[in-house]
């Protein structure tokens, strides 16, 4: 059944604000940054001991690599746990190198059977529940000739999901599975499985990665251990710390400790304060303030052992440091990255910072812990802010453009520092899916293989840019464009679609796709000139209409499936939402020159007038734009209103102009109405979808959510165009 109201007419924000629009867009604003603050990246411990990911985002949990020497009928245990902020269904995929069985909560939810255990390439499709907080998922193994282990993990790994931790008291914080040591017997037939909060000491048995050095390793130097005592004469090491001081005003610090390097040199706050010869022992006093303090060492190899240590005294009394930067899992105190090469000096101010990867060419250097195999790794496990995809695109794009418009500075900060942390980790992405197999920052940027993974916030990064001068936004924009430009699949006629081979979207084109490449091509052309890409995004339009429009209905079809030949001929409301907002953002800057500037206009406005005709009784569009039964949608609505307003505007619309005036007026008031209540929530919003041949998937089967990401940021959009056509309308500019 259609829902008409999602609250009492009384909580609408209308009832609240009136006509205030920019009103409106502030409590829509404020709501959207309160809900999702502006928390980074949670940086872990990730042991190299671990077992690593696959390019498919499936964790590799292979006994028999880890132990070669197990013999059959061996046991193993592979075992994790996993925060989810609410209750969730993961679908996930299992290949089997031997007899597994999966435990969820303690739960058997799944027992191999014979054709998986002899078969790693069969994959076997689960749906994991997840609690709202801490699942544990237990899996026990056994060792046969086929082999010894599993893969598990999503079934796509486009799709976002929470990482896995390890479990136990004494590795709380830490990131990635662990598993047994193996065993004669199943240790866990006639017991309980491990459960949260528990000691690892209390199973009885082995686990892996190992957590601590051995007896002689730790008699060993801090980089003898790390790196090993055969690093070249004339390679160094750094070691990050920070720390406190608590004593009001200025006071002196002592700093004494052991040098076992060929040199050693120390910065405070990026200040050189001492430096000693071999073997020199540190020893130097400083006046510090009240405050934090960053302290730098850097260590050169002699060829042989090689290392430092310094205890911080005042007033006789030892001073506590700690991490420069939080890392979960680990109690130490120190970071530490190297060996670097000789040839190149880096300052401190290159090298206090948890952005980068030093010695790319050389395979690359980032933080490490005084632990086993330890590296430092960021996770994003947010649920919005810092993360990378299309519909935080359009979020942002909202967000960035209300902020502008109600000059709060806050508002831009919020979009361009949500912009610049996946920037700036971009080269680290990389280098971090070179390492671990499936980068856990930014992955579908750095999975690139579709406009989905670009597009969309590629096109607001432009917009900030504008705002924001960040030197890592160019180099993103470039691989994007060359990826649009030169690498994304086409058909023959030059149209973008989805080659997607084995995936249910093979061999289709989207409307969506409009969206998700011309907003982004037409800044790529403000910022480059190159009239190419212009033309390029020009012709796209061209051929959807080939492909997707409807001339009987002036709409168009959500998708066009070459696999059947056809298009889908539903007209999905999002799906004509895409083409014609970017048709008008297009058009924004499509000289009047332009060869097909005429036809595009023609094709926005019987698009257009098509749309005008299917507007509902209420204001709203409905999810199926021809079916009244359908759901009032909230994301079309307010690209429409955008669309209208700025054709409008761009004076293409004159033609009927009261007609889309009335029809802009009774939207607007629809939404702020009906699907925007009192506190800034706003409803009705369409999830993202698949594709169907039949209207009734649209209508039964994609459900509307409330603050749905695909729908915030398109209502401030309507808003702000609404605002600035009365503005046109009242001064003619």
């Amino acid at each position: 059944m259609m829902i008409t109201r999602h609250f009492d007419k009384q909580q609408s924000i209308q009832a609240r604000c009136g006509s205030n629009t920019q009103l409106i867009l502030e409590n829509i604003a404020n709501h959207y940054m309160g809900t999702h603050p502006a928390n980074s990246f949670t940086w872990r411990l990730y042991s190299r001991q671990g077992c690593k990911q696959m390019a498919d985002a499936r964790y590799d949990l292979n006994l028999g690599e880890k132990f070669p020497e197990a013999k059959n009928g061996q046991f193993g245990y592979a075992f994790t746990q996993i925060w989810s902020d609410t209750e969730r269904i993961v679908e996930s995929a299992l290949s089997c190198y031997g007899p597994a069985s999966l435990y969820v909560n303690g739960q058997l939810l799944y027992k191999s059977v014979t054709i998986d255990e002899l078969n790693p390439a069969n994959k076997r499709h689960l749906k994991i529940p997840l609690s709202s907080g801490w699942t544990t998922i237990f899996i026990k193994l056994r060792k046969t000739p086929a082999g010894f282990g599993c893969i598990l993990g999503t079934i796509r790994s486009k799709w976002s999901t929470p990482p896995a931790l390890a479990p136990f008291n004494e590795r709380e914080g830490q990131a990635g599975w662990i598993y047994s040591v193996p065993t004669d017997e199943d240790v866990y037939k006639n017991r309980a499985l491990p459960a949260l909060g528990q000691s690892e000491l209390a199973t009885g048995i082995e686990w892996r990665p190992t957590l601590k050095w051995n007896t002689e390793q730790n008699k060993q130097p801090v980089f003898t251990r790390m790196f090993g005592n055969g690093a070249q004469e004339g390679q160094y090491a750094y070691g990050w710390t920070r720390l406190r001081c608590s004593s009001p005003g200025k006071q002196r610090y002592s700093f004494r400790g052991t040098n076992q390097s060929a040199a050693l040199t120390v910065w405070i706050d990026g200040k050189e304060v001492f430096h000693a010869q071999a073997l020199q022992p540190i020893h130097f006093d400083i006046d510090l303030t009240y405050g934090q303090h960053d302290l730098l060492v850097q260590s050169l190899s002699g060829g042989k052992d090689w290392g430092f240590n310094v205890d911080i005294h005042q007033n006789g009394q030892l001073c506590e440091v700690e991490l420069p930067h939080p890392v979960q899992g680990t109690e130490e105190r120190w970071l530490y990255a190297g060996p670097f090469q000789r040839e190149k000096a880096y300052t401190p101010a290159e090298l206090q910072t948890m952005y980068t990867v030093w010695e790319p060419e050389n395979g690359g250097l980032y933080w490490r812990l005084d632990q086993p195999d330890a590296w430092v790794r960021p996770y994003l496990e947010n649920a919005n802010y810092a993360r990378w995809n299309y519909p935080l695109g359009v979020t942002l794009y909202g967000l960035l453009q209300g902020g502008k418009m109600l000059g709060r500075e806050d508002i831009v900060r919020y979009v361009t520092n949500h912009i610049s942390e996946c920037t700036r980790l971009y080269d680290y992405g990389l280098w971090d899916r070179k390492q671990y197999g499936f980068p856990w920052v930014n992955h579908q940027l750095i999975e690139l293989d579709m406009l989905d993974d670009c597009g969309s916030f590629g096109s607001v990064m432009l917009e900030a840019y504008t705002e924001h001068k960040e030197r890592t936004y160019l180099e993103v924009a470039e691989v994007i464009g060359d990826f649009i430009c030169n690498r994304q699949e086409r058909r023959e006629d030059g149209a973008f679609y989805r080659e997607s081979p084995g995936y249910y979207m093979e061999k289709t084109l989207w409307g969506d796709d409009l969206y998700m490449s011309t907003p982004f091509m037409k800044r790529y052309y403000l910022l480059t000139g190159n009239v190419a890409v212009l033309d390029d995004a020009a012709e796209q339009f061209i051929a959807y209409k080939k492909y997707l429009y409807m001339p009987e209905l002036k709409v168009m079809s959500h998708v066009y499936d070459f696999k059947f030949n056809t298009a889908t001929y539903v007209p999905w409301g999002r799906g004509n939402g895409w083409p014609l907002f970017s048709l008008s953002e297009l058009l924004e800057v499509l000289p009047s020159t332009h060869a097909r500037r005429g036809e595009l206009v023609a094709f926005f406005q019987e698009f257009s007038e098509g749309l005008l005709s299917l507007q509902g009784n209420n204001g709203l569009w409905h999810q199926v734009l021809t079916d009244p039964d359908s759901y009032e949608e909230t994301s079309c609505t307010a690209m429409f209103i955008y669309a209208f307003c700025r054709g409008l505007r761009l004076g293409i619309l004159q033609d009927n102009r009261s007609a889309f005036e009335a029809s802009i007026r009774q939207a607007w008031h629809g939404l702020i109405s009906r699907a925007v209540d009192q506190y800034g929530n706003v409803h009705g919003v369409c999830t993202g979808s698949k594709y169907a041949f039949t209207a009734d998937y649209y209508k039964d089967e994609l459900p509307w959510k409330t603050n749905d990401t695909h729908g915030i940021g398109i209502v401030m959009l309507a808003g702000i165009e609404v605002e600035r056509l009365n503005h046109y309308m009242a001064n003619g500019e």
